[in-house]
C-alpha cells in the first residue's frame, strides 16, 4: 500500500523547509527594545517581512487562489465577527480558570516595554500596526499554510488542525501555562474555521481585533477583552 506522499505525489521537504524558516527567529533569544515605540514598531516590520515573503513563497508556487489568498469580501467581515466571538468566549474561560494570569500578560509577556515619553496616540497606532501585521503572518502561516500543505499531502483535516495547533501553542510558550491553554484553544478554533474554507481575511481581521484588545489592555489603554 502506498504512503499518503506516494498518493499525492508531494515532497514533505518543502513544508518542513518553511516551517522551520518560519519558527527560527524565534527560537534565537534577544533583547528587546527599551521603549514602547521600538518594541511594537520592529514587532510590526518583522511580522510583516516574514508574512510577505511566505505570499511570494505562495504565489510563485501557484498556490493563492487554492488557499484561499484573495481580495477581501463582505462575507470575510461577519466571519470574522464569529470568530472574534469565539476568541473572546475562549478568553473569558481561560481568564475565569487560570485567573493569576492576565489576559494582557499572556499575549506580551511580563516584562512590557517603558511608555514614557510615548504619547497615547502613538501607542495606539503602533499597536494597531503591530496587531494587523503580527495577525496576518500568524494566520498566514500557522492556518492557511500550516493546514492546506498538510491537507494537499493526504493529511486530513484533524491531523492538519491538530498540527497547526500544537505549532502555534509551542509558538506562545513564552507566556506560561495559561497562555499556551490560550493559544490551543483559540488555535483549535481557528484551524477549524481555515479547514472549513474560512479565508485569510476573515481569520487575520478577528486574530487582529482581538489582539489589539489585549495589547491595549496590558498597555493599560483600555479594559482586558477577556474580563
Amino acid at each position: 500500500m502506498g504512503t499518503d506522499t506516494e498518493k499525492t505525489g508531494v515532497s514533505w521537504f518543502e513544508p518542513a523547509v518553511v516551517i522551520l524558516a518560519m519558527i527560527a527567529p524565534s527560537l534565537v533569544p534577544s533583547q528587546p527594545p527599551p521603549d514602547v515605540i521600538s518594541w511594537l514598531s520592529s514587532g510590526a516590520v518583522q511580522s510583516f517581512s516574514q508574512g510577505a515573503l511566505l505570499m511570494v513563497y505562495i504565489g510563485a508556487s501557484g498556490k493563492l487562489r487554492d488557499y484561499g489568498i484573495a481580495r477581501p469580501r463582505a462575507g470575510d467581515l461577519v466571519r470574522a465577527l464569529l470568530l472574534l466571538g469565539v476568541m473572546l468566549l475562549v478568553s473569558r474561560l481561560v481568564v475565569t480558570v487560570m485567573p493569576p494570569t492576565s489576559a494582557g500578560g499572556r499575549l506580551v509577556g511580563a516584562a512590557l516595554p517603558s511608555m514614557a515619553g510615548a504619547t497615547t496616540g502613538a501607542i495606539i497606532a503602533w499597536a494597531l500596526c503591530f496587531s494587523v501585521a503580527v495577525a496576518y503572518r500568524e494566520e498566514l502561516f500557522y492556518r492557511i499554510y500550516v493546514v492546506h500543505a498538510l491537507q494537499d499531502r493526504g493529511s486530513g483535516d484533524l491531523a492538519a488542525i491538530i498540527m497547526s495547533t500544537m505549532l502555534f501553542a509551542a509558538g506562545h510558550a513564552y507566556q506560561g501555562l495559561a497562555g499556551i491553554v490560550s493559544a490551543l484553544l483559540v488555535g483549535a478554533a481557528l484551524a477549524t474555521a481555515a479547514s472549513r474554507g474560512f479565508r485569510l481575511h476573515a481569520l487575520a481581521l478577528a486574530h487582529a481585533v482581538y489582539d489589539l484588545g489585549v495589547l491595549l489592555a496590558a498597555l493599560g489603554l483600555a479594559g482586558s477583552p477577556g474580563r
